[in-house]
C-alpha cells in the first residue's frame, strides 16, 4: 500500500498484487492513510450468497415455463417466500437465463407491420439512382445505375457501367423506356448531372438529363435527402448484401458476366414475394399495367429515341461544313451561321438547324464515327 501511495506501484500492478478491484484498492488506502501504523486489512469474506439449493431449482423448473414471459420480480418474490432465498430480480433473471434458457418460452413473433406509402398506379414515379462500389475485384470500382418503379417495386432496369456520366444513365433510361414505355415522373437525388448547375457562359442551366426528360414529357422530381427516396436507397442495401457474395462466387472479372449475373439477380427479386405489399413486384407490375389507371405511355420509335437521349453542342457552319472531333463534315446548305449538333459518344451524330422543340427542325447531316 505504501509503494502504491508513492507512486511506485500503478493501480493495475496493485491490484494484480492484491488480488483486489481498483474500487477496493482505493478503499484499502484510504482506511491506511488514516492510520498507517496499525492498519489490519480485514478479509472481504468472499461471495456472501449461500448456494442455489435443489428445492430452489425444482421451483424454477416447474415455475418458469408458465409465464409467458417469466415475472422475474414474482419468481423473486416466491423464492423468499416459500424458501426464505432472496435474490434480486436481476440476479434471478440472469440466472436462469444462464442456467434454464430451455424452460422461458419464446413469445410468438408478431407479424411486422410496414407502413411505406406508394403510388396508385404503375409508371406514376420511378425512383432512380446510381451506387459506386467495389462490386468485384478490379483496379477501380463500379457503378450499378439501378430504377424501381414506386407502385409495385418493380426493378424496371438495371447495368454496371464504368462511371457515372449522363450518357451512360441515358443508355441505361434507352432501354427501360424500349423495354416498357415511360413513366410520368423519374424521381432522383440532387447531383448536378441530374438537375440544374450555375454555369458561367450562358448555357442553358438545365442538365442535359433534365433537357432529355422534358422532351420526352416526363417530369422530374429531386429528392432533398436520401431517405426521401428510401425505396431505391434499401433496394442499393439488398444488392450490396447479395451481388457482391454472386460475383465474387461467380470470379466475375468481366463487364458482360457481371451483367449477366445482376440480370439473374434483378429477375429473382422481381419474383420475390415483398413484405410491405405481400405480393410479387412483377405480378403488381403486369395487374397494374393492365389496368385503366395505368400511367405507362409507349416510348417513341428507337430513331427518334437517339435523337432525344443524346448529348448536345453547338458548332460554327464555315463554308457548309462543320468540325467536330477533329475533323471536318460536309453538312446540307443553311444560312445559320451555328447550328446544333446532338451526339452520342464514340458512335454517331447529327446535325439540326436549331435545338428541337414541339417540332423537330430539320436534320442537316447524320454521320457515324
Amino acid at each position: 500500500m505504501a509503494d502504491f501511495n508513492s507512486g511506485l506501484l500503478d493501480a493495475a500492478s496493485a491490484c494484480h498484487q492484491l488480488g483486489i478491484g481498483k474500487t477496493r484498492l482505493y478503499q484499502l488506502r484510504t482506511d491506511w492513510l488514516k492510520n498507517q501504523s496499525s492498519f489490519q486489512p480485514m478479509a472481504s469474506g468472499g461471495n456472501h450468497y449461500t448456494p442455489w439449493t435443489p428445492d430452489v431449482l425444482a421451483f424454477l423448473k416447474s415455475f418458469l415455463p408458465i409465464g409467458h414471459p417469466p415475472n422475474y420480480q414474482l419468481v423473486s418474490d416466491e423464492l423468499l417466500r416459500l424458501f426464505n432465498f432472496s435474490r434480486s430480480r436481476s440476479a434471478v433473471e440472469a440466472y436462469a437465463k444462464t442456467h434454464f434458457s430451455q424452460l422461458i418460452p419464446a413469445p410468438a413473433r408478431k407479424p411486422r407491420t410496414y407502413r411505406r406509402f406508394r403510388c396508385a398506379n404503375a409508371g406514376e414515379l420511378w425512383q432512380h439512382d446510381s451506387s459506386i462500389h467495389q462490386w468485384w475485384p478490379a483496379p477501380k470500382k463500379q457503378t450499378l445505375l439501378l430504377t424501381l418503379d414506386d407502385h409495385s417495386g418493380f426493378n424496371v432496369a438495371g447495368r454496371f457501367v464504368s462511371s457515372d456520366t449522363t450518357w451512360n444513365h441515358f443508355q441505361h433510361f434507352r432501354t427501360a423506356f424500349l423495354a416498357h414505355g415511360i413513366p410520368l415522373c423519374v424521381y432522383t437525388d440532387g447531383l448536378s448531372l441530374f438537375g440544374p448547375s450555375s454555369s458561367s457562359d450562358h448555357s442553358d442551366p438545365k442538365s442535359e438529363f433534365q433537357r432529355a426528360l422534358r422532351a420526352l414529357e416526363i417530369a422530374h422530381r429531386v429528392a432533398p435527402t436520401p431517405q426521401a427516396k428510401g425505396k431505391i436507397e434499401r433496394r442499393f442495401g439488398t444488392f450490396q448484401k447479395r451481388l457482391v457474395t454472386l460475383l465474387a462466387h461467380a470470379n466475375v472479372r468481366d463487364w458482360q458476366h457481371a451483367d449477366e449475373v445482376l440480370q439473374m439477380e434483378i429477375n429473382r427479386q422481381n419474383l420475390t414475394i415483398s413484405r410491405s405489399t405481400g405480393a410479387r413486384p412483377n405480378d403488381l407490375w403486369l395487374s397494374s399495367q393492365s389496368s385503366p389507371g395505368s400511367a405507362m405511355r409507349p416510348a417513341p420509335v428507337s430513331s427518334l429515341l437517339d435523337l432525344h437521349l443524346s448529348l448536345r453542342c453547338w458548332r460554327k457552319v464555315h463554308n457548309n461544313s462543320i468540325e467536330f472531333d477533329g475533323l471536318s463534315y460536309e453538312i446540307s446548305p443553311t444560312k445559320r451561321k451555328s447550328v446544333c449538333v446532338l451526339f452520342h459518344p464514340l458512335q454517331r451524330f447529327w446535325v439540326l438547324e436549331s435545338p428541337p422543340s414541339s417540332l423537330w427542325p430539320a436534320i442537316l447531316a447524320s454521320f457515324t464515327l
